[in-house]
């Protein structure tokens, strides 16, 4: 196909199809992973880490095709949704009542 054509045939987004948000997340939460993975291995201190670096790493660890598909506003955005996620889930579980346990059970 001439690239005249190619360029015709892409929707005005420039992306030739759309990522859905669930195989987004699940590629960012792999992405992320690898990425709390590495720091684990080289020892660095996570929380002098800045936002900007953990999108332009989450970025760089996503696959080729996923990142022609969709934006880095969009890969931020799915972060800022995921951290926020994590967020509401730690604290509903650090206020949920824990269990008594009887004396000697442990």
């Amino acid at each position: 196909m001439p690239i005249w054509e190619y360029v015709k045939a892409r929707p005005p987004s420039g992306r030739l199809v759309e990522v859905e948000r669930g195989e987004l997340r699940s590629w960012i939460e792999d992405a992320l992973a690898r990425y709390d993975r590495d720091v684990r291995e080289r020892d660095e201190q996570p929380e002098r880490v800045s936002v900007e670096e953990i999108v332009d790493s989450v970025w760089g660890r996503l696959p080729v095709e996923i990142r022609r598909r969709v934006s880095r506003s969009e890969v931020q955005a799915s972060l800022t949704l995921l951290t926020l996620r994590h967020g509401i889930a730690r604290t509903r579980e650090q206020d949920r009542p824990r269990p008594a346990v009887p004396p000697g059970s442990e």
